[in-house]
């Protein structure tokens, strides 16, 4: 990247600051973000990179507080794209303050991260978190201590609970106020405030010079520094301390940093001089530079000892005992399984299962229906009510358009944000619980083998792993991952897996052709679909997204009680997100279909045969004839870009049965109509003479693997950032699909199958 300098006048002339929100994973960074922002926020990606960048803002009087809550990491150095983009903010933004959120229960390991940011000089707040945990864990801190030592304010919160001060103990330890807590200034509002302060004296003063000793080091470290001092450009952006430190740790980003800011033929020399001047003092200390940097700084980290008090009399807490179970090698699989198990079947149950959700009838009255059939019933009664009512369209091309494109693609986008709302409901209640940290370390070493990581699982089970799951949750939980090439990895192999789209084709064609080994065909199902998630994860692993596999680094964070309000706050905005996001797209290309299939004798008996989408899937005909399919199931396979789903009522409509025209019968429910059309099809299915078993399990493969819903297509490219991915992913897939299809047939018809 350039490393242009970004002065922010703009801040100081509009009166609006801009505050940096740093920390490590884990350690409650969101949830202070979440209630320092509320419903304010956006979310986009770093230009170039993968890493999402999440910002928002609050008003403190006539100031615009701009928070930007930073990829959580554990350094500033250079290894992995959070870090990069953590530090390239800090240096190239220069925002007027610095919030480091710690957790309190583990000051020690975050101290680390500290000292970085005070070597980089930045008007440093410490938010010192998870005062509850670190309570019940005996822990107390002296506050006034640790910020003389830093040198910056402290202020101790509970993020998760919201909470916001009180001069009585907030931690419900039962200490009658006698707590740490009891006499210091706590909570957000306290954090704003700090935050305000920090702002307004950044404006006219550097912050105060604060520096590690690092012994025998310093007599480098002053050389070097003298010697980029010399160099105006270099001491107009960037502290000269802190760039000769992360030049003797060898960092390649600080020697870009000279090579950018030096136009002349100067930084080579200066390079050069450095470079040998570390090997001078390797060879004489016998040692690294950066070992003796990272040696000085875990030493300094002893300053907790002079400012925590462990009162804790038994060393093993109750989150040991449960790690002997979530973290076992045999009893956590079966964990995770159950688990995993009872979370899906909660969320399909509450978005389309159970009828709990109030709603208006069609009769006037309100009667009770599932969260998805609220939103269908939207999309397919209500708003064509009010638009027949309204406008009284013929019934023409545009009378189709907005009912069949418009409005079908709109409720096509917002039936699935019911089942996404409720996985990630469920998603966010295990990841704060501290729980989801455990499914990684149980199973990081078996997804390595195949080239995957641990943090792969979860993504893909929730993507249909085990049969029933959703593509787009899956893709956007993927955002946990820390590691780029992973997350890529992850999010490429996720369509191959059974999402509940795909179902209602598998059931069809094994209730067909498979009746005698349904249950054998459902568990070959989900077999077939893991062993090419794998396969694929190899290969892309390989040719497309190159790179070593990263090392397990997490936390296992402390068992915790998540807080209903965060819960519903994260999950309602991961919903919000995906209608901002996905939806312009899916409905585009809803659209364009709708034009492939209405045009160009829409209006007229059996038009969809006469149709653009009809011409298509005969054009196609003397290839996929190959893998035993005709026009008509080409056609089908056309709607199923845009969602699996109208695969079976296209088939159905193209096989005679007209299932799309077809009336429920009056006293019949919906789901007997659909149960009776399913029948029907696969009775007709058995009646084709083209139709054979081994036609059956190759199509069933086709549609197993082949090109993402639209959906998922366009959460892929938003989520990565890059459009090339979203292409591989449908590139790939198809190929497998007709590779898969094609061998079946083939070698089935040679053995007179």
């Amino acid at each position: 990247m350039s490393f242009t300098h970004a002065h922010h006048n703009d801040h100081h002339e509009h009166n609006d600051i801009l505050v940096a929100l740093v920390g490590q994973p884990n350690s409650g960074k969101s949830s202070v973000f979440n209630y320092l922002t509320g419903r304010h926020q956006n979310v986009a990606n770093y230009p170039g990179v993968t890493v999402t960048k999440k910002s928002g803002h609050y008003h403190d009087g006539s100031r615009r507080i701009e928070v930007v809550d930073l990829p959580g990491t554990y350094s500033l150095t250079s290894y992995s794209q959070e870090e990069r983009v953590t530090r390239d903010f800090l240096l190239l933004e220069r925002p007027e303050a610095v919030v480091l959120v710690i957790d309190a229960a583990n000051l020690r390991r975050h101290l680390y991260f500290a000292f970085q940011l005070r070597e980089l000089q930045m008007p440093l707040l410490v938010c010192l978190n998870m005062m509850d945990t670190a309570q019940r864990r005996g822990i107390q801190i002296d506050f006034h201590q640790l910020e003389q030592l830093l040198g910056v304010p402290v202020v101790p919160t509970i993020a998760r609970l919201g909470f916001l001060g009180t001069p009585q103990c907030p931690t419900g330890c039962q200490c009658g106020g006698n707590c740490s807590l009891r006499h210091h200034d706590t909570g957000l509002d306290t954090l704003r405030k700090k935050i305000n302060e920090i702002s307004k004296r950044h404006d006219h003063e550097p912050p105060a010079d604060w520096r590690i000793d690092y012994g025998g080091l310093e007599p480098l470290i002053n050389e070097i520094d003298q010697t980029l001092a010399e160099h105006p450009p270099i001491v107009q952006d960037f502290p000269t301390r802190w760039l000769a430190i992360k030049l003797l740790e060898n960092d390649r980003e600080a020697r870009r940093i000279i090579q950018h800011h030096l136009h002349s033929e100067g930084w080579e020399a200066l390079l050069d001089s450095c470079i040998k001047k570390v090997e001078i003092y390797s060879k004489s200390a016998e040692d690294s530079p950066r070992k003796t940097i990272a040696a000085v700084r875990n030493r300094q980290a002893e300053i907790t000892e002079q400012t925590v008090v462990n009162r804790m009399s038994k060393p093993r807490r109750n989150s040991d005992l449960l790690d002997r179970i979530f973290c076992h090698p045999v009893f956590g699989l079966v964990s995770v399984a159950l688990i995993m198990f009872l979370m899906f079947k909660a969320a399909f149950n509450l978005a389309d299962g159970f009828t709990w959700f109030p709603w208006l009838s069609e009769a006037g009255g309100f009667e009770w229906n599932t969260p998805l059939g609220a939103v269908e019933s939207v999309f397919s009664v209500w708003l064509p009510f009010l638009f027949d009512r309204c406008f009284a369209l013929p019934d023409n091309w545009l009378h189709s358009l907005i009912y069949d494109g418009i409005l079908a693609g709109i409720g096509g986008v917002l039936t699935f944000v019911p089942t996404i709302f409720f996985i990630f409901l469920f998603m966010s209640f295990l990841e704060q619980s501290g729980y989801i940290a455990r499914i990684v370390v149980v199973l990081d070493k078996i997804m390595r083998f195949f080239g995957l990581h641990g943090q792969s699982i979860l993504p893909m089970i929730l993507g249909g792993g085990i049969i029933g799951g959703c593509a787009l949750p899956a893709v956007m939980a993927t955002r946990s991952m820390r590691e780029q090439r992973e997350r890529i990895l992850t999010i490429l192999v996720i369509p191959l897996m059974n999402c509940g789209a795909k179902v209602p084709v598998f059931v069809l064609l094994i209730s067909a052709f498979f009746q005698q080994y349904e249950e054998w065909m459902l568990a070959a199902v989900i077999l077939i679909s893991w062993a090419a998630a794998i396969l694929a994860a190899s290969i892309l692993g390989k040719f497309f997204i190159k790179g070593e596999p990263s090392p397990l680094v997490i936390e296992l964070p402390a068992y915790q009680m998540p807080t209903l309000r965060d819960v519903l706050f994260t999950s309602g905005l991961q919903s919000w997100w995906f209608i901002k996001k996905a939806g312009t797209i899916i409905l585009a290309v809803n659209v364009l279909l709708w034009a492939l299939m209405y045009f160009p004798s829409g209006g007229e008996e059996n038009s969809l045969q006469n149709s653009y989408a009809a011409k298509l899937g005969k054009g196609l005909e003397p290839v996929s004839l190959y893998a035993g399919f005709d026009w008509r199931d080409n056609v089908a396979l056309i709607g199923g870009f845009a969602a699996k789903e109208v695969i079976v009522s296209t088939m159905g409509t193209l096989y005679g049965l007209e299932s799309a025209e077809d009336e429920t019968i009056e006293g019949e429910s919906a789901e007997e109509s659909e149960a009776d059309q399913t029948k029907n099809l696969v009775s007709a299915l058995q009646a084709e003479k083209v139709w054979s078993p081994l036609k059956a399990f190759g199509f069933l493969l086709f549609i197993m693997f082949y090109n993402p819903c639209i959906a998922t297509c366009a959460v892929i490219w938003r989520e990565t950032g890059y459009i090339k991915y979203m292409l591989i992913a449908m590139f790939y897939t198809n190929v497998l699909a007709a590779v898969a299809a094609v061998a079946v047939y083939q070698t089935g018809r040679m053995f007179g199958l």
